[in-house]
């Protein structure tokens, strides 16, 4: 006699649901994903030789001279933890400038720091890609949206602070994007899993190749038009910032 068979019933849709993770974080690249760094950082460079000029000739001269270059491959050589620390790096470079320029130690760091600050004032004087404002209302009222960051960008200095929960950057971790450990620190900052995550950036390798190792779904904002190198690693592919939030929908119903 043949034993009867007990048959697995299909799952129902809140079954399915409740066994898929709900997406409940985005995070955001900033340059280049919410704003033009390129424009941005041109103006924020010709402000700083405005001031080098006025605060000193000779550091004016060296700045805009091979020396810079050398002075930077010589701080990457020696110390490479700075590519992950903009901020620092930027500053160490202008003091050895105006130290090479005649001033001492002392004088060559606060020299160094009223330079920085006027470029910082500068690089953060951004011009939003269209609609990057109401993007952002737009996801905070529905997600946690935490920046994730290689720049140094000063979120609360731009304004966009009061539409995250959050911000962590390349300096915070000590390392950057595509690495796993600075996914895993926003991950850990926001108290989320991986699955329940979208990665939005510009950038192919920094933000979706990193987003896919860590496991995260990502959106590509692929503003250029460039070719996907990568066999299509990006859950989905858009080309306007205004886009976005209907590539997150349709994530969401997804999972």
């Amino acid at each position: 006699m043949i034993e009867p068979t007990q048959e697995r019933l299909p799952k129902t849709l809140k079954d399915l649901q409740s066994d898929s993770p709900m997406i409940h974080l985005i995070t955001l690249d900033l340059d280049n994903t919410l704003w033009d760094i390129e424009k941005t950082m041109l103006r924020a460079e010709k402000e700083l030789r405005v001031h080098l000029k006025t605060v000193s000739d000779k550091a004016f001269d060296i700045y805009c001279s091979e020396t810079t270059s050398e002075i930077r491959n010589h701080l990457l050589r020696v110390q490479p933890e700075l590519r992950s620390n903009l901020t620092e790096f930027r500053k160490l470079l202008l003091g050895e400038i105006f130290f090479r320029a005649g001033n001492s130690i002392q004088d060559s760091k606060i020299l160094a720091n009223s330079a920085f600050n006027t470029f910082f004032e500068f690089r953060n004087k951004v011009v939003f890609f269209e609609g990057a404002i109401n993007v952002l209302i737009a996801l905070s009222e529905k997600y946690k949206v935490y920046a994730l960051t290689n720049g140094n960008a000063d979120v609360k200095m731009i304004g966009i602070d009061k539409y995250l929960s959050g911000a962590v950057s390349s300096a915070e971790v000590g390392v950057s994007k595509p690495s796993p450990e600075i996914f895993e620190a926003v991950l850990n900052k926001a108290g989320e899993e991986a699955e329940s995550c979208i990665h939005v950036g510009d950038d192919y390798e920094d933000d979706i190749v990193g987003a896919n190792n860590a496991g995260m779904a990502s959106i590509w904002l692929n503003h250029r038009h460039q070719s996907d190198p990568s066999m299509n690693l990006a859950t989905k592919v858009v080309s306007k910032v205004t886009e976005i939030p209907r590539a997150v929908e349709l994530i969401t119903e997804t999972k």
